[in-house]
Formats: C-alpha cells, sequence, structure tokens
C-alpha cells in the first residue's frame, strides 16, 4: 500500500455484516503509520472502541493502541442530513464508506435501522462534491443492479436471491438507491468503486488474499471471505486506485 504520507481520510460504518467490514477498515487504516489521521462517522460509535469481537474470524480482540487512539476522530452520527456532517470531510484524500446490510432484521430489529446506505452516502456524494473530494469507495452487495442474478455460479446464489425479493427487499432498495446516487455523478467530480462481497461469515478467518470475478457468468469466486480481507481491498482501492467509476464482485479462492 502506499507509504507517501497522508493527512485524513473518512470512514462511514453503520450495523450488520457490511458495516463489519469498516470496522475493519479503520483498523488498517490506523496500522499504517503514514496516515495521519482517520475521521469515522457512525451512528454505533461504540462498537468501535467498547466492542472488541467484531463478528469476524480475526485472531486476535480488535483494541486500538493509545497511538492509533490519538490519529482517530470518532464522530457520533445522529441524523445522517444533519447540516454539521460535511465539514469533517474536509481535507480528506478520500472517503470509504460501508453503510447499510443485506439482513431481514426479523430476529435483530436494531438491523432495520442499519438501512441507511442511500441517505448516508447522499450526505457523502455532497460532503465530497463540497470539499473537492474525488475518489470513494463504497461496499455494497452481489446481486445489485447489473450484478442480478446474485452468486449465480452457486446454489446459494438462489437462495440469496429469493431473499433479496421478499424479505430483504427494502435493504436491496436502500443499496440500490446508493448505487444509482453514485453513477449519476458526474465523472468529474466522483470517482467511485463499488465493492461487492460474497459472504463474510463471521467464523472465516483473514487469508490476506482476494479474487476479483473477471466476468459474471463465466468464473466462480469463494463463497465466503474475510471482513478483514474485503477491508483491505477496500483501503488498497482508496489509496492506489486502479478501477474508476466501476463496480467489483470480490471473493475469496475459487
Amino acid at each position: 500500500m502506499m507509504s507517501a504520507p497522508i493527512k485524513k481520510l473518512v470512514v462511514l460504518y453503520g450495523i450488520g455484516g457490511l458495516s463489519d467490514v469498516g470496522r475493519h477498515v479503520v483498523q488498517v487504516l490506523l496500522e499504517q503509520p503514514s496516515i495521519g489521521s482517520v475521521t469515522v462517522l457512525t451512528q454505533h460509535p461504540k462498537k468501535l472502541l467498547e466492542e472488541t469481537n467484531w463478528e469476524c474470524g480475526c485472531p486476535e480482540p480488535h483494541i486500538f493502541s493509545d497511538e492509533q487512539k490519538k490519529r482517530l476522530n470518532l464522530v457520533a452520527v445522529d441524523k445522517w442530513d444533519d447540516a454539521d456532517l460535511p465539514a469533517h470531510f474536509e481535507g480528506a484524500h478520500s472517503v470509504i464508506s460501508c453503510l447499510g446490510n443485506r439482513q431481514p432484521g426479523f430476529f435483530d430489529k436494531s438491523l432495520k435501522k442499519g438501512w441507511v446506505s442511500y441517505p448516508g452516502n447522499q450526505m457523502v456524494i455532497r460532503s465530497m462534491k463540497q470539499h473537492g473530494i474525488t475518489r470513494a469507495v463504497v461496499i455494497t452487495s452481489v446481486g445489485i443492479e447489473e450484478d442480478w442474478p446474485p452468486l449465480e455460479f452457486h446454489f446459494g446464489g438462489k437462495i440469496l436471491g429469493l431473499m433479496f425479493r421478499t424479505n430483504t427487499k427494502t435493504a436491496v432498495r436502500d443499496l440500490t438507491q446508493m448505487e444509482r446516487a453514485y453513477r449519476s455523478t458526474d465523472e468529474k467530480d466522483i470517482d467511485f468503486l463499488l465493492v461487492r462481497p460474497v459472504g463474510i461469515g463471521e467464523e472465516c478467518k483473514p487469508s490476506g488474499k482476494w479474487f476479483l470475478q473477471k466476468e459474471k457468468g463465466k468464473d466462480a469466486l469463494g463463497m465466503d471471505m474475510a471482513k478483514l480481507d474485503v477491508a483491505r481491498y477496500m483501503v488498497t482501492e482508496a489509496l492506489e486506485p486502479t478501477r474508476h467509476r466501476a463496480a467489483v464482485v470480490i471473493g475469496s479462492e475459487p
């Protein structure tokens, strides 16, 4: 990853599996001394500093050092349309957004509060334009927009597709509206990358590797990957972009 000093990045996360990737993004960034500061915007600040188990297969608890905490600016968000939020983007190199989830919220009603990818990223887009920030790496899901049907290379995709049509319709609508918001921006303003992970299971251990689907319908990916590995890819693309105004499906080794 890039070693040249970078003053600041902005990270956003919510609640649910996709948003767990955002917590790992913060960890990856703060592991790099070249990153001056990380501003984190979230409606769930306690999940970053008070929880050490981030619903993942990482071998060690997630605890920030005193030095890392000094470079962390944690902003508690009430509503995503709060007028003071854009000010936190000033001077940022790039943005990594991990808002939203793809879970139904039947057993954990709090997950319904995580369907904020669209309103949250609307604010991100406005803030980036205001402060002249161009690069955004944004988590979304397989099966959204042109990636339908999801996971066509595995029988699990049929189950996920059924869920997307029934009990997770609201979550899918939230992610779909978010993707369309980025695609509707002018290319001179926003250089986005939409990242669509396969399953990100709580028991999946990090491998330090990731694989991208080259062509839908022609090549497969491993069906489960670690949240930390998704985070490392997103950070890599934020610091050293290789794909522009695009979407990728990411998974583990086939």
